[in-house]
């Protein structure tokens, strides 16, 4: 994965494109479902982290992203777990 800012030369005018692509991304996280487009149907919080902070290009604090996430109600904890290196993680998917 390459940061937007970091991009090689493109040809024509694709540099314009895929920042647009950015921006009406980044502009729309907050507010509709786009992120989850962006992962599998149940994923992990630190996934659905990792997605906002690659799209904004910049880290969250982990504490106050779950919280946020959770409060919204835009996801819904499945009876499932991904087992990581240390602890387990609960699976989510996005509640419709």
């Amino acid at each position: 994965m390459v940061p937007v800012g970091e991009l090689p030369s493109l040809a024509f005018d694709h540099r314009k494109i895929v920042e647009y692509a950015h921006r009406r991304i980044r502009n729309k996280l907050d507010y509709t479902n786009v992120g989850f487009e962006l992962l599998p149907e149940k994923f992990t919080l630190s996934e659905l982290q990792a997605v906002h902070e690659a799209v904004l290009g910049e880290a969250l604090d982990k504490r106050n992203f779950r919280r946020k996430i959770i409060l919204k109600g835009i996801v819904k904890a499945t009876k499932e777990w991904q087992h990581t290196g240390r602890k387990p993680a609960q699976l989510y998917r996005f509640s419709e």
